[in-house]
């Protein structure tokens, strides 16, 4: 008699429930699934959630049934299904969705099989226009575009009045584009920046309202500059050439004033020399690093006096 190594077909597993007996998983599944889905939407799931949040859970009740067979058998019905909702891992599902838009989400939301609009219309759907909601934004763009090349070719003669659009029109921050073209930031935004601001508004105002009190600019204009030929003007220049054309009195009046005071006098005699500040210190004998604030004092004084 020969024999065999056959081995019987393995039985399928099943799992004790306190509610219907001994149950294969399959039996759970169709037992649970219907009663489980009813309780996500009544707890805010979405639709479209649904049948991966069922998946989820029920992957977990497997894996604890697998670890531990009698896992139901002192637990009820609605037990395993708040189980099963509990593990559905619904916040991870959703913070992946709030990384970009779903169409299956957006036509979930609204009940209806409308597809083909949602992917003609997008985001705007259903928002009372005829015509899909891309074309409107290109429109926009379009119109927003046209504004700035007419915007531009106007100021176009002064830099500055372009900086104004510049920063008006982008992010960059005001000081960064005012140093562009000035050290005034405050001076250049009131002669300039207000301006472009005032024709910004009524353009875009012109355009995308029906009705608005916004006023228009006007013709450009070019503000009134103070002179300036160099890049740097000193302060107390006009002391300084009243000073080398012969006016000593005042100079000689604040030397005679401070005679006793080391420092400042000799500070006031380094500007009037034209010394820098470490020549000067050097001199007296003092501190270059602390002296330039004799010097600057001096300066100062100097200005007052001959002015």
């Amino acid at each position: 008699m020969s024999t065999f190594n056959i081995k019987p077909y393995p039985r399928v597993a099943v799992y004790p429930t306190s509610w219907a007996g001994d149950q294969t998983f399959q039996q759970l599944y169709d037992d649970l699934a219907h009663y489980a889905s009813n309780v996500m939407k009544r707890n805010g799931f979405r639709p479209h959630e649904i049948p991966e949040c069922l998946q989820n859970g029920f992957m977990v009740l497997w894996e604890m049934l697998v670890a531990q067979r009698d896992f139901l058998k002192d637990k009820t019905r609605r037990q395993a299904v708040f189980f099963i909702m509990a593990r559905s891992k619904i916040s991870s599902m959703r913070y992946q969705e709030g990384m970009y838009d779903s169409l299956d989400a957006l036509i979930s939301d609204d009940w209806h099989n409308t597809a083909d609009e949602h992917v003609i219309d997008g985001m705007q759907h259903q928002r009372g226009e005829r015509w899909a909601g891309w074309a409107t934004e290109i429109d926009m763009r379009i119109d927003i575009e046209r504004i700035m090349a007419k915007l531009a070719n106007k100021y176009m003669p002064s830099i500055k009045h372009m900086v104004a659009l510049y920063y008006l029109t982008t992010q960059v921050g005001k000081e960064d584009a005012a140093h562009i073209v000035t050290t005034d930031v405050w001076r250049w935004f009131q002669k300039y920046g207000i301006p472009v601001q005032k024709d910004v508004r009524h353009e875009f105002a012109e355009v995308f309202l029906e009705q608005h009190s916004y006023e228009p600019a006007g013709e450009l204009v070019m503000p009134e500059e103070a002179p300036n030929h160099g890049r740097y003007t000193s302060p107390y220049r006009e002391w300084r050439e009243q000073y080398q054309q012969g006016h000593t009195a005042p100079a000689d009046a604040l030397l005679a004033q401070y005679r006793h005071t080391v420092c400042v006098a000799g500070a006031i005699r380094a500007q009037l020399e034209g010394k820098s500040y470490q020549q000067a210190a050097l001199d007296l004998g003092k501190n270059p690093k602390t002296f330039p604030r004799y010097m600057k004092r001096a300066a100062r004084m100097l200005a007052t006096a001959y002015a």
